[in-house]
């Protein structure tokens, strides 16, 4: 026994050794006997509990993550699995009728009241109904006062005084249809067809959360009313408080307005005994079940099954052992099906397939497989997962495989552990959501943490191999299938089937995809009895990979110092950006004017002896976290060329594919598998560079203590070009087929194809905006793809990496630049694009000039298109477009004029921010008639010259009743005319929300390494960067315009700019689309034009 004990000691200190901070927490306490009794703990020491005389429970948790922010949730015990059949539907719309009016909120003054201090409000952001709860979540700012006891207020009112009349009622209505109606799409369909063959024979299948149609339609609100009384009751209830905030004082609070007896409450009283939560157990299935289904707005064929299990315990040590083992049965197995997805061993059968242990409702916990099978090989496809998991059972995994998902998982907890102090509050809520509801324990990071790093070094192999005996395919297993059909209205999937079926020698059929419960169930136990060799070992150290490719490219690098070139220490200059604050973890931001002659040192600007451009800025925010992001001038407007179908202009499918097409070849010199495994254990996440109109970038991460592995990989990137081999040929095949299966599944798609028609109208069916054809796609040249994606890696000159977060010491980190980035050689010959501390811009205006502009031309004249397309489900979905061009522009020289343009840039946003919370209040809340409004500017294929006017797009878009859409379209452009005339104006109230939001969602930004790293590398390509030359003062500039005009901007502004923006008599482009022939609910019949189920494209 002692030696057991010291085996397993070294083991565990083995498998930790890279994981320092899981060592230095020791082991658990309890005996491993006594580990089947041990429980987790339920709460943290910092969080408070505590249940009111009423029942009420209360969960408050001080957190400073994020700094003055507050997370408030009301729970609510039930959910649409206590309706009845006339009731289906009213859980969710008694949620949307608190934010409308209660006993003390009149007229969405909830909603008024959320954004006049600046929270989020929208379209399920602050509650949510599902089959056992309704949760109404609050993000409120803790640093102003009595902001927590309103937002505490407001849901009380939820719990106890949401208003239910009959006019509140059909006020709502239509908003509750909409959402309903937004939810019958493919993907919605096939969700409830899951449900219902995974639940069959109880409530769980009956009571979708989002009802029926004539439910919502007719239901009364005395029906409402008793529902809202009977089982919205404290005992059933919890009020969970995580945040920045006084712990007692919030505690207080709560005891005092939410201490109501329940039969004190009113109007509507509440029970003396409180409703019990009912538990529907699922019924087992006998043997092997298929629901098939088939669907001709489904992108493409899936495949889901489930070997169901009642919801596992997760209380004791011993459970949590159990779901570490699957956990590591899934991480193992899923290397092996990547493999099988890359280069499959026969015909190839799926484009993606995975597993899990699934929770597609609280009492179940099935042993899960997703899979995306080709067109006709549904059945093949589950027959190759079948016997990887087969394999599993008899032959195990091999011992590396295992010790590689031990790490992953480890390396997860490490960093979790790491920046437990800066945990988010709103994960921690919804564990808390999850402890009052489920029962399941929320002990903190740091003992999860602790037996996690206790129980994995002790989980054997053998324990792994078990979980596959957890797929029990004899019993209790359903299969949902759903596919495109197979019809003359669907041909070119139809005949990619029929082709499929005749190259692999199988009959085509009308149900190919189809397969009975017998065909399944025969084809799952045939497995048993087949003949499967052993998973092959690896082929070498995976531990060594990295560094042996490392030095396989020494040849190729430069020697240290480039020979002549300055040391690095000489090249290293300090960023100085007057007025703009540090970000640091615990203290709120504050805007305050620069000071002259106080130093402001933003970061350091490093330019390595090939010219590469280096921003590091480091940062305390997150302990665990470096973001890296990078770019470089040409994008996909450079391989826009004459040679497209009918003589025309056309976009390179090469161009556009060219990141794909080299994951597949291989990135770093290395197979995406091969690549995976290097990285198992890392906290490391890397990404090819991808194009967009004018600029290559890369946006990658990881822990400081893997950013060397990181910088090996950038190394690797540009020293190993992806070439189209033959033995990639397999892998292109499935970049090929993967691109055919989206295009077509686009072409299904009501919602992809009404946005190509939006997109063909307002940019006069520019090629940029295309879509590649079938036939580019068919005839895609991989040498060519592979040719481009070097060519973008060809010159570190041309790149600027912007590093952010706990970055190494400067002693550490820049000897690590110099030996992973500044040894990466310019493969041509030129001038560096930078020169580090230069005055002179002509460089830095030659590289953006050289850019080919797109010249996206608006239409000329108002257009008003109608696209009638068939669908399952009627939807209407319309999008009101406006040509956009900037007054202001930014000269070569000139920094006022770059001023202005920001300015302007700035007002543009605010404008757009007040116009869609105006249209919301009038289309959603003085109407009813639309679910969500969205107004956005895109300025995004403006080209980046100095001298050139910005030009762009603002639409507004909302979905809504087909038979409705009209008066909508009045309804908005009324409204704008009325605002622009002056008729109508923007409020005092509507500017200050506007600017509150404004702040408030710039605070939170501000403390977060990803935006920091984003906007240095947004200024560095910046059009008064090319003005400035100086990254520092380019920020500068940036930081004292926005919060200029975040400082002056009122309703009068705002008017100003829209008359601007939008002036009387401008140009546009309205698209709606509509159901294919008769309208709904006397709409009219077709008359306008159809967008083809399966066209080609341009």
């Amino acid at each position: 026994m002692a030696s057991e004990v010291a085996d397993a000691a070294e083991a565990s200190k083995d498998l930790l050794a890279s994981f320092p901070n899981l060592l230095g927490l020791g082991q658990l306490d309890a005996p491993e006997a006594d580990w089947g009794t041990s429980t987790l703990t339920a709460l943290p020491p910092e969080a408070k509990t505590g249940v009111l005389a009423n029942g009420l429970t209360w969960t408050v948790h001080e957190n400073r993550e994020p700094k003055a922010r507050a997370e408030l949730f009301l729970v609510v015990g039930f959910g649409s699995l206590v309706e009845e059949e006339e009731e289906r539907g009213i859980a969710h719309i008694i949620e949307h009728l608190g934010f409308s009016a209660t006993k003390a909120y009149e007229n969405h003054a909830i909603v008024k009241f959320l954004e006049s201090i600046g929270a989020p409000f929208g379209a399920c952001q602050n509650a949510y109904t599902s089959f056992d709860r309704t949760v109404y979540t609050l993000h409120v700012p803790t640093d102003k006062e009595g902001i927590v006891p309103e937002a505490l207020t407001v849901l009380r009112e939820f719990a106890f005084f949401t208003r239910i009349s009959e006019d509140d009622l059909d006020k709502e209505r239509k908003v509750v249809l909409e959402e309903w109606r937004e939810s019958k799409n493919a993907q919605g369909r096939l969700f409830e067809d899951y449900i219902k063959a995974l639940c069959k024979g109880c409530k769980w299948c009956e009571r979708l959360p989002i009802g029926k149609e004539e439910v919502i339609r007719g239901v009364s609100s005395e029906t409402l009313r008793k529902f809202y009384s009977r089982f919205y009751h404290p005992a059933r209830m919890s009020v969970v408080a995580v945040g920045d905030f006084d712990g007692e004082v919030v505690i207080k609070k709560i005891k005092e307005l939410f201490e109501i007896a329940p039969g004190e409450i009113s109007p509507l009283p509440r029970s003396a005994e409180a409703p019990t939560r009912p538990i529907y157990a699922v019924p087992d299935t006998p043997g092997v079940v298929v629901a098939s289904s088939t669907d001709p707005e489904l992108s493409y064929a899936q495949g889901m099954l489930d070997c169901k299990r009642p919801r596992q315990g997760s209380s004791s040590i011993r459970e949590f052992r159990r779901r570490l083992a699957e956990d590591l049965f899934h991480k193992s197995l899923s290397s092996r099906l990547l493999k099988l997805t890359l280069e499959p061993k026969g015909p190839r059968n799926f484009f993606a397939v995975s597993t899990e242990t699934g929770e597609p409702i609280p009492t179940l916990n099935p042993m899960s497989i997703s899979l995306s099978p080709l067109p006709g090989r549904m059945r093949p496809a589950l027959k190759t997962v079948a016997e990887e998991i087969e394999r599993v059972k008899r032959m195990g995994f091999h011992e590396a495989e295992v010790r590689r998902a031990k790490r992953s998982i480890l390396a997860e907890y490490e960093e979790q552990y790491i920046e437990r102090d800066q945990r988010p509050s709103e994960s921690i809520a919804e564990e808390y959501v999850s402890l009052f509801l489920d029962g399941v324990p929320a002990p903190g990071i740091e003992e999860q943490a602790r037996v996690a790093a206790t129980l994995l070094p002790r989980i054997s192999m053998e324990e792994v191999m078990q979980v596959a005996k957890e797929y029990d395919f004899s019993r209790n297993v359903v299969v949902k299938i759903a596919t495109p059909p197979l019809s003359a209205w669907n041909p070119l999937y139809t005949c990619w089937s029929i082709m499929q079926s005749a190259w692999h020698l199988t009959l085509p059929r009308p149900r190919m995809d189809l397969p009975d419960s017998k065909e399944v169930a025969d084809l799952l136990k045939s497995v048993e009895q087949q003949h499967l060799e052993p998973w092959p070992e690896d082929e070498d150290d995976v531990d060594t990979r990295l560094r042996r490719k490392f030095e396989e490219v020494a040849e190729r690098r430069l020697p240290p110092g480039g020979g002549a070139a300055p040391s690095l220490a000489q090249v290293v200059r300090v960023v100085d950006s007057p007025g703009v604050p540090q970000p640091k973890r615990g203290t709120a931001l504050e805007v305050k004017p620069a000071v002259a002659g106080e130093a402001y040192p933003m970061g350091e600007e490093v330019v390595l002896q090939n010219g590469m451009r280096i921003f590091l800025k480091s940062t305390d925010l997150f302990d665990a976290e470096v973001i890296v992001r990078a770019r470089r001038w040409g994008g996909l407007s450079e391989h826009i060329s004459a040679g497209g179908m009918l003589g025309g202009s056309a976009l390179s499918c090469e161009a556009q594919t060219c990141s794909m097409v080299a994951m597949m070849l291989g990135i770093c010199g290395l197979s995406m598998e091969s690549l995976q495994e290097c990285l198992d254990g890392r906290r490391v996440q890397p990404s090819p560079p991808g194009m967009d109109a004018y600029t290559t970038g890369l946006d990658c991460s990881a822990s400081p203590t893997d950013l060397e592995v990181l910088l090996t990989l950038m190394h690797l990137l540009f020293l190993c070009p992806v070439e189209a081999q033959a033995k990639s040929s397999s892998r292109l095949s499935l970049v090929k087929l993967g691109l055919l299966a989206w295009r077509l599944g686009e072409n299904r798609d009501p919602q992809a194809q009404f946005g190509r028609r939006v997109q063909k109208c307002i940019t006069q069916d520019h090629p940029y905006t295309r879509l590649p054809s079938l036939w580019s796609i068919l005839r895609l040249n991989f040498s060519k793809a592979g040719e481009i994606f070097n060519e973008s890696v060809r010159n570190p000159r041309d790149w600027t990496f912007v590093l952010v977060g706990k970055l190494p010491a400067k002693d550490v980190l820049l000897p690590m630049l110099e030996t992973y980035l500044g040894s990466i050689p310019n493969r041509s010959e030129g001038p560096n694009a930078y020169a580090l501390g230069s005055s002179d811009v002509q460089r830095e205006i030659a590289v953006r000039q050289a850019v080919k502009p797109l010249e996206i031309k608006f239409p000329p004249k108002i257009v008003r298109e109608e696209v009638h397309l068939k669908m399952v489900d009627p939807k209407g979905s319309t999008l009101v477009v406006f040509p956009l061009q900037l007054s202001a522009v930014t000269q070569a020289g000139s920094v006022e004029s770059a001023e202005a343009e920001l300015r302007e840039i700035f007002r543009l946003r605010l404008l757009v921010r007040m116009l869609e919370t105006r249209l919301i209040e009038v289309l959603r809340f003085k109407r009813g008639q639309v679910y969500s409004v969205s107004v956005a500017d895109d300025l995004s294929h403006a080209p980046p010259h100095l001298g050139c006017r910005r030009s762009g797009t603002v639409s507004i878009g909302f979905e809504c009743d087909p038979a409705e859409a009209d008066e909508l379209i009045e309804a908005t452009t009324t409204e704008l005319s009325r605002l622009r005339s002056g008729e109508a104006a923007f409020t005092a109230e509507n500017a200050s929300a506007a600017l509150e939001q404004e702040r408030r969602e710039f605070e939170e930004m501000f403390h977060k390494n990803d935006w920091w790293a984003g906007t240095i590398l947004d200024m560095y390509f910046s059009r008064c960067h090319a003005v400035t030359g100086d990254i520092g003062a380019s920020v500068a500039l940036w930081w004292r315009i926005r919060a200029d005009v975040a400082g002056t901007f009122d309703s009068t502004q705002a008017s100003a700019t829209l008359r601007e923006v939008l002036p009387e008599g401008a140009t546009s482009a309205v698209v709606t689309m509509r159901p294919k022939g008769k309208v709904p609910q006397g709409g009219a019949e077709d008359q306008g034009d159809e967008e083809g189920e399966e066209g080609g494209g341009g």
